[in-house]
């Protein structure tokens, strides 16, 4: 069985720099006890403080070798200076996370930013005579108070709710018997030096040894208190993730569903198998599961390789069409995993064989499967060695953000796939191309509940549209412009004559442009309503030949749906009084209201890596550059 250390060391795309760093920061003198990274703090990073050692330890001096009874040194973190050869280390330069970790640092700081904690005390035996021992409780709420009064921020919250779980039980243990830790600490110890397997970074925890010799009670009281704050610190990281989505955007406006530490702490503590309790703090949903077993194959299999595969990337002169030869087709043979044709043939030709392979890739990779292989295609191809490792991390990040609970019925669109798909008592019965936000007017991401339907709506105008895209025009030609694109100009509530406004920025601001129902309407026929603080939904469109295409990031921020009506009919499912015919009857009248029966989940989400149901793993383009973003927050390198 691979060791916790080794599957810890697998992780290169958590880590940020190599154990050989380590010794330069302690010959810099860095003091873990005042640093404060708030020069190089990345998005969602928290200020917090290194925390003092239990009364009776002694720190071991820079350069020198630890005592031998310090044996709650952390394992990931060797004092020594690591080979040439040593495997990447696991924290970032900055702390990039919302959660870090308030747990118990080492006594000798393995890097600068390394989870700030309190510090292990070692069993110095001498001082341990000199310094008598006080009652066990007085001595855990000692050892909470050095932590609370040094904490801030996260570190300072979860102090103070692990102080509320020893309060309740008397300040008494809960990993420690009499000199040695439990059995269930032990365990819980072993799962969380295993987290790298749940895309998150052991060092965040400040892991102890299994081990333990503590001759006094203030040291049994520090080493009891590190594993709680590191089972604190795992739990708000595993179930709500270590960046703030907000620090990635403005428009990610999830609350993750973070598991209170007290709750968190005291689960772990009572439970039977401590481990499954660690376990279920991660996300439930399929979509995290799988990319967590997915995670786990792309790490055996970057072990086991054997360096022979090549990475050379496809390059073509021009588009290539069936029939058409190109230098390049034996490398995009080679890339699809085709032997060379038979002797005779000429190699550059793109054969039949190969037009097949390539619609086989483009459909699996969410392209037009028509066998032109493009720049759109060549792009994807050739991203296909990409930093695969942090793009499945980054977005099991995503998933700690969304609701645990997705609901029975439901919508799900993933902006990065150009899908949306509904779900009807956990079953898919509705799948189709969507319409996003452009890069500049990007589709937000929250949840919402879909109530009710609008039947030849009314569009009404953005702000943002009315000033920067339609004021020119307006001003050239006011009543030419609202004639020709069938809009109206309103105050009020009531609609006024265009030409009697003196058009600047003011006024389009102040008076309402809404465009009429009807087939022109930018929204089409129908709109799908899910009120929300962004004003956005889904909807019809006029404009087909948009879905046509393989990127299709066209709109202001709503999601214009592909064949509508039948994304109605899943919406509308068993609804005892509206049906699909009943809606297209009421087309070309005027603007109405339908209330649905069955109130649907809507998740505006965004996944560049998934498993599909075939458990292929799929990789999109980050379109929006979230994923970027949440992998420098990380402190993950790039390929």
């Amino acid at each position: 069985m691979t060791s916790s250390l080794s599957k810890l060391l697998l992780s290169t795309a958590v880590i940020g720099f190599s154990l050989s760093a380590i010794p330069a920061f302690a010959e810099a003198g860095f003091d873990p006890l005042g640093a404060k990274a708030t020069d190089t703090a990345t998005p969602g990073a928290v200020e917090t403080k290194a925390l003092p050692p239990a009364a009776g330890a002694t720190a071991t001096p820079t350069g020198t070798t630890a005592p031998a009874a310090a044996a709650s040194a952390p394992t990931v973190a060797p004092a020594a200076p690591a080979t040439a050869t040593a495997a990447p280390a696991v924290a970032p330069t900055a702390p990039a996370t919302e959660t870090a970790a308030p747990t118990v640092a080492p006594t000798t700081p393995a890097v600068e930013t390394a989870a700030p904690a309190v510090a292990p005390a070692a069993a110095d035996p001498a001082l341990a005579t000199t310094s008598p021992s006080m009652p066990i409780d007085q001595a855990i709420v000692a050892e909470i108070g050095k932590v609370v009064a040094s904490a801030t921020g996260d570190a300072r919250r979860r102090a103070d709710a692990v102080a509320k779980v020893y309060a309740a039980r008397a300040n008494q243990p809960l990993w420690v018997e009499g000199d040695h830790y439990s059995d269930k600490a032990k365990a819980v110890i072993a799962r969380l030096a295993d987290a790298v397997t749940d895309g998150l970074n052991p060092i965040d925890y400040a892991l102890p040894q299994s081990d333990l010799s503590a001759p006094t009670t203030e040291l049994v009281a520090n080493a009891d208190l590190r594993v709680s704050m590191a089972v604190a610190t795992f739990a708000e990281q595993a179930s709500g993730g270590r960046v703030a989505p907000l620090s990635i955007s403005k428009d990610i406006t999830r609350t993750p569903e973070r598991i209170p530490a007290d709750k968190a702490l005291a689960k772990v503590a009572d439970a039977g198998d401590a481990a499954a309790a660690l376990d279920s703090f991660n996300p439930p949903t399929e979509g995290f599961r799988r990319l967590k077993a997915m995670l786990a194959e792309v790490r055996a299999a970057k072990e086991n390789t054997t360096g022979t595969v090549s990475t050379e990337p496809v390059a073509l002169a021009k588009s290539l069409k069936p029939g058409m030869s190109d230098e390049g087709v034996p490398t995009l043979r080679t890339r699809l995993g085709l032997a060379a044709p038979e002797a005779g043939v000429d190699p550059a030709l793109y054969d039949e064989t190969l037009v097949t392979a390539v619609e086989a890739f483009q459909k699996a990779n969410g392209l037009s499967a028509d066998g032109v292989v493009g720049s759109r295609t060549v792009a994807v191809l050739n991203g296909a060695h990409r930093d695969v490792e942090g793009e499945i991390i980054a977005n099991m990040e995503m998933w700690r953000w969304m609701p645990r609970d997705l609901s029975q019925n439901y919508v799900f669109v993933n902006i990065p796939e150009f899908k949306v798909r509904v779900f009807r008592n956990g079953q898919k019965v509705h799948e189709a191309r969507v319409v996003v936000g452009k890069t500049t007017n990007q589709t937000p991401l929250f949840s919402g509940e879909m109530q009710y339907l609008v039947v030849n709506p009314y569009w009404n105008v953005p702000e943002s549209i009315k000033v920067k895209e339609m004021l020119p025009e307006i001003q050239a030609d006011p009543a030419g412009y609202f004639s020709r694109h069938g809009y109206e100009a309103t105050w009020d509530g009531q609609v006024i004559d265009p030409t009697r406004i003196i058009w600047d920025e003011n006024a389009v601001k102040a008076v309402g442009i809404r465009q009429v129902p009807g087939e022109a309407n930018a929204l089409g026929h129908i709109k799908f309503m899910f009120p929300n603080q962004h004003a956005v939904y889904l909807h019809d469109t006029p404009l087909r030949s948009l879905f046509n295409r393989d990127v299709r990031a066209f709109s202001h921020g709503c999601v214009r749906v592909d064949d509508p009506m039948a994304f109605a009919d899943a919406v509308l499912q068993g609804d005892p009084e509206w049906t699909v015919p009943k809606l297209q009857a009421m087309f070309g009248g005027d603007e109405k209201r339908v209330d649905i029966a069955t109130h649907l989940k809507v998740h505006l989400a965004y996944f560049t890596a998934f498993v599909d149901d075939g458990g292929k793993l799929q990789i999109r383009d980050d379109i929006y550059g979230h994923i970027q973003a949440i992998k420098k927050a990380l402190g993950m390198s790039q390929v």
